[in-house]
């Protein structure tokens, strides 16, 4: 039987992979909406869907930024 001090560090081991990916995954935006700025296609449907996804990572990520926990 696991104890409950285990059990606490693996789903905070769990909580912060998944924080990680979502930051690397804004980065990975972030860089991918400028190369595309940087060839002009501003207007392109790739680009609008990135740009919400964009938004969305930060409002999700904003909390913990406010915390200080990214």
């Amino acid at each position: 039987m696991e104890s409950v001090d285990q059990v606490d560090s693996e789903r905070l081991a769990r909580f912060e992979a998944a924080l990680g990916r979502l930051a690397a995954e804004r980065e990975s935006v972030t860089a991918t909406l400028e190369a595309l700025r940087a060839q002009g296609k501003t207007r392109t449907a790739t680009y609008q869907q990135l740009t919400a996804r964009k938004l969305t990572l930060k409002a999700a990520l904003a909390p913990f930024e406010e915390e200080g926990l990214l």
